[in-house]
């Protein structure tokens, strides 16, 4: 409870049954880390980075992310329930079956991340580029894809939304 870590920079360490509460992270880097099931929970992380990583199941319950970078990592069945995300960016990654519920996304870049059998539920994708993004049989309700910027092939996993079917 209630760590500070500052400048500092992590490669190649496994973290391990490690929990964070109420912590604050800043000017942090990890590089070719494993903190795959690890708990940031109602913790604070400002210009954090982490490259080629392995995030699986690791939580970031209601964590406030403000400047940071996610580049090159594995971050398949993420809890980001509750998140706080500004100023930030996520590239080349895979959320695949994570949870991003109930947060605040704010200008956040997304380039080329897997977030197929991901959950958006009350998370506002407004203006929010997806375009480069994998959003195959995501759960999101109308709402919350209203405003979000699609590729024309992306209409296709998001047609359901209207009630429609497609016939061939």
């Amino acid at each position: 409870k209630n760590v500070e870590i500052k400048r500092c920079k992590f490669d190649g360490i496994i973290f391990d049954e490690v929990s964070i509460k109420f912590g604050t992270l800043e000017d942090v880097e990890f590089i070719n880390c494993d903190l795959s099931n690890l708990s940031f929970i109602d913790s604070h992380m400002f210009r954090v980075s982490f490259k080629n990583c392995k995030l699986l199941g690791t939580n970031f319950i209601d964590t406030t992310l403000d400047n940071i970078i996610i580049e090159d990592s594995m971050c398949s069945m993420a809890n980001l329930t509750g998140i706080k995300i500004n100023n930030s960016k996520i590239s080349d990654s895979n959320f695949k079956s994570s949870s991003i519920n109930n947060s605040e996304l704010k200008n956040l870049i997304l380039d080329r991340v897997n977030f197929s059998n991901s959950d958006f539920i009350n998370t506002k994708l407004k203006d929010m580029d997806l375009s480069s993004c994998n959003i195959e049989e995501i759960n999101i309700d109308l709402n919350c894809i209203k405003g979000a910027i699609i590729s024309l092939e992306q209409t296709m996993d998001l047609i359901g939304l209207l009630g429609v079917k497609i016939k061939e």
